[in-house]
């Protein structure tokens, strides 16, 4: 969601800014929506891991209003990924196994917020013109390009907030924290557009995992008709209790979730990803379960074999302590 920030750094959907000279590449990123659609509310949990020489970087994420920060807590994902996890299937081996306070700031930008969250330094910001907000990014130490310019100014123009993060990486591969942004918006989206010099050199193979909880099953579109590469892997109804546990580890009230009881996840791959739009969520035609393979697994539960191998060893000793105690004693 977080939109790149430097022409140099590579096709980043979430573009982190490490100052001239220096790399960052995003090495994993998960998100979640949960959206509520009587609230149009919108809350985003996003976490990533960074490659990176720099010893601080910074992002920028665009949003449709003054969104709310907080902390979330990394289990959510970790929850979701067991609800989404392929069956296993246990089989015999056959004979052949398988191979912020609003201020006013100069320059025509204010800053609405500025928050210390999951361990990042925050600024929830407002602008009248890109080029005030260049000046502004620039002064506070972000890096800056025409590109970046030429990104955020249709959000600036459609008067979008710009949070801006600043991260102190102190190791070469650095992840934050899970953090929440809930804002007010009409539709659930993911942040999706990049830089134009950023949509044209393929980088390193990564993975961008969506988790999208809603009423219903929801389908990506780039844009307003556009193909989206991410490719749903797993859809269907989450059960009460389920969605509970959902909303206590992301640290949301049970309110939260409004009538949502869906949830899709989705795996986008693309390098470079076409970053043209952002990525709008919508209604499914139907309701249609959606499971990844089932993974077979040859051989029993790996517990009960060790169990056994267990027993067997424990009566070698037994035989051999029986063995040799007769002949010493015959």
């Amino acid at each position: 969601m977080v939109a790149g920030l430097l022409a140099a750094v590579p096709s980043l959907a979430c573009a982190p800014v490490p100052g001239e000279g220096r790399f960052v590449h995003i090495a994993t990123e998960e998100a979640l929506i949960i959206w509520d659609e009587a609230a149009k509310r919108e809350h985003f949990i996003r976490r990533a891991s960074f490659d990176t020489d720099a010893k601080d970087f910074g992002f920028l994420v665009p949003t449709p209003s003054k969104p709310e920060l907080a902390e979330s807590e990394d289990r959510a994902f970790g929850v979701l990924a067991e609800f989404t996890a392929a069956r296993v299937i246990r089989k015999e081996p056959p004979d052949r196994p398988p191979d912020v306070a609003t201020r006013a700031v100069a320059a025509g930008v204010a800053v609405l917020e500025e928050k210390r969250v999951a361990g990042h330094d925050a600024a929830v910001l407002e602008a009248k013109d890109a080029n005030a907000l260049d000046a502004w990014l620039k002064e506070h130490g972000y890096p800056t390009s025409p590109a970046l310019v030429e990104w955020y100014a249709p959000y600036v123009a459609a008067g979008w907030k710009i949070t801006a993060f600043k991260v102190a990486a102190d190791s070469p591969r650095h992840s934050t924290a899970a953090v929440r942004m809930s804002f007010q918006t009409d539709r659930p989206f993911f942040p999706y557009r990049e830089p134009a010099t950023q949509r044209t050199t393929p980088n390193q193979e990564r993975l961008l995992r969506v988790y999208v909880i809603a009423e219903d099953q929801v389908d990506g579109r780039l844009g307003e008709k556009g193909a989206w590469p991410g490719k749903a892997v797993w859809s269907n109804r989450l059960e009460t209790a389920q969605l509970a546990k959902v909303l206590k580890v992301a640290k949301l009230p049970a309110m939260a979730g409004g009538g949502a009881r869906w949830l899709t996840e989705f795996e986008d791959n693309a390098s470079p990803r076409p970053g043209t739009d952002e990525v709008f969520f919508q209604r499914a035609a139907s309701n249609q379960p959606l499971e990844r393979p089932a993974r077979v697994v040859y051989g029993g539960d790996p517990r009960i074999v060790a169990a056994a191998a267990l027993v067997l060893i424990l009566g070698a000793v037994g035989f051999a302590a029986w063995f040799f105690s007769r002949r010493s004693n015959g």
